[in-house]
């Protein structure tokens, strides 16, 4: 799980080692929300994710609507307004679903070669 290592951007790596810190500790909640966050950031950073497609994906589709929904959705309003956010539908969140959220970030950021 710590693939992060193989991420160029000393920020982004750092964000990403602090959400491995905190699913070592079994804080699932502080994990996905450090995560949205770092999602944010890496896509006010890098503009183009907004339209990137999605590697992989049987149909075409953007990257960011790979984002999971499982309780820290984007608003798919604000993306199109090039001003993404997250919607927290829920306060607490599983290991499983922040685990989720982490291969996704780590997998795109790795991907896009930050």
């Amino acid at each position: 799980m710590a693939r992060y290592d193989k991420i160029r951007d000393d920020g982004l790596r750092a964000k990403l080692e602090q959400a491995h810190k905190h699913l070592r500790s079994a804080e699932a909640t502080e994990a996905v929300r450090l995560l949205s966050d770092t999602f944010l950031a890496m896509m006010s950073d890098k503009p183009e994710l907004l339209t990137a497609p999605a590697k992989g994906a049987r149909m075409q589709m953007p990257l960011w609507m790979r984002w999971p929904r499982l309780g820290a959705n984007l608003v798919p309003e604000s993306v199109e307004a090039n001003d993404p956010k997250i919607e927290f539908t829920r306060e607490r969140f599983a290991m499983s679903e922040a685990i989720t959220y982490f291969e996704f970030t780590v997998d795109t950021a790795i991907e896009q070669d930050l």
